[in-house]
């Protein structure tokens, strides 16, 4: 057994890895003195909710297709398989889909960071939001989430939208608020 006096202290150096300028990412994330304000993922519903117009086709789909085909033929069962691996595979991207996505507002700038195979990055000075709007739909209320558009620019220019993001409406007041201050405007508190 090993006591405090069988340790010695090692002394190692440490330094910050090598950057190598050319592979760097060509974007920096924040400028000096920005301060993330927000950052949120949509809800885990969001999964549900891109897949479920495309479920419900699919398994109706099917049904159709087995009830045409008749329960003698062992095709019924190929449309089975086909029509939940079609269904399995929906909500695996959804699910990708969801994990890549982040939405950031902060001090100068809103953010929607979002792709699966490649990350896109769409950014807008809050200066140039022209006008938010929050969207709760039927689907939204019983899930308690909702989404959130932001134009931007003039007409000709289209903004982007936070998807399905859970506690929309405070998420909206905070996004409001900020595009108010960046602007000039009274923020309320």
């Amino acid at each position: 057994m090993s006591t405090d006096a069988d340790f010695q202290a090692v002394q190692v150096e440490a330094r910050p890895a090598a950057i190598d300028e050319r592979r760097a990412a060509p974007i920096q994330l924040l400028d000096g003195g920005e301060i993330v304000e927000l950052s949120v993922k949509p809800s885990a519903w969001f999964v549900l909710i891109v897949s479920l117009r495309f479920v419900v086709v699919t398994v109706l789909a099917a049904g159709v297709l087995m009830g045409l085909i008749g329960s003698e033929s062992q095709w019924q069962g190929y449309v089975g398989y086909l029509a939940t691996l079609a269904v399995l595979t929906r909500v695996t991207v959804a699910s990708l889909q969801w994990a890549s996505r982040v939405y950031v507002l902060t001090n100068r700038r809103v953010m929607r960071m979002a792709g699966v195979l490649a990350v896109e990055l769409e950014e807008f000075p809050l200066t140039q939001v022209r006008a938010t709007r929050l969207e709760v739909n039927w689907l939204h209320r019983l899930l308690r989430c909702g989404s959130i558009h932001i134009a931007v620019g003039d007409d000709r220019q289209e903004g982007f939208c936070w998807d399905h993001v859970a506690g929309a409406e405070d998420v909206y007041g905070k996004i409001t608020r900020a595009v108010r201050r960046a602007q000039g405007g009274p923020s309320q508190a």
